[in-house]
């Protein structure tokens, strides 16, 4: 199965794109990109999954992991969720534990409201 990682700082979130199949053999491209991002520094996240064509338990697993990592550095992470992950994440009830947007500006978007909150908080 192949996979395609990405992850490049646009603004003031890194962007991890990740295109393919992710499973058991492939999944730890995604978390060590996530985990590079933190070492430099990186605390908002937009993991654009929408060109995912399949992912098996693992590759769930690594998504959890990720949130996990990205919230124990007082970081925040949106997913685009292409078809694929989104059956599984309705599947399983994690829809709600991940804030889900369809792009990247809209990520961006709640990054900012969020800000905003906090700013009034």
């Amino acid at each position: 199965m192949s996979l395609e990682v990405l992850c490049e700082k646009e603004g003031d979130a890194a962007v991890v794109r990740a295109a393919g199949e992710m499973d058991y053999h492939n999944f730890v491209m995604l978390k060590s990109s996530v985990e590079q991002a933190l070492v430099d520094g990186e605390r908002r996240f937009i993991l654009n999954l929408a060109d995912l064509s399949y992912l098996d338990s693992s590759a769930l697993g690594s998504l959890l992991y990720n949130q996990k990592r990205i919230r124990d550095h007082q970081g925040s992470l949106v997913v685009i969720p292409g078809r694929a992950l989104t059956d599984v994440l309705n599947l399983t009830h994690l829809d709600s534990y991940f804030t889900l947007v369809e792009s990247v500006e809209d990520g961006r978007q709640w990054f900012a409201d969020q800000a905003k909150v906090a700013r009034l908080g």
